[in-house]
């Protein structure tokens, strides 16, 4: 996957197991509940925007502390695309 590419590239490891992604998500998980297929639709909205906050926040970071441009360009492009899904999104709600 390209996330576990950039982070390899730059020297770091790419995570691997499903406890090793859950330990760094920054997703919140709500067990136990059973969403209409709406409120699923909803669900994926809300990680896509906090998703979408999150890189924004990250790019800041790559850019200003880091001064990383390759990465920032990385999380540009991973933010579009879920600025796209999104949107998308929102129109089914709609």
């Amino acid at each position: 996957d390209d996330v576990a590419e950039r982070a390899r590239s730059l020297g770091g490891l790419s995570l691997g197991t499903l406890s090793e992604f859950l330990k760094h998500t920054r997703l919140k998980e709500k067990p136990g509940v059973n969403p209409s297929a709406q409120g699923m639709i909803q669900d994926l909205l809300t990680d896509h925007e906090a998703t979408i906050r999150n890189l924004r926040t990250d790019l800041e970071t790559c850019a200003n502390e880091h001064a990383d441009m390759g990465t920032n360009d990385f999380l540009t492009s991973l933010m579009e695309r879920h600025e796209k899904m999104a949107w998308m999104l929102r129109a089914f709600l709609k």
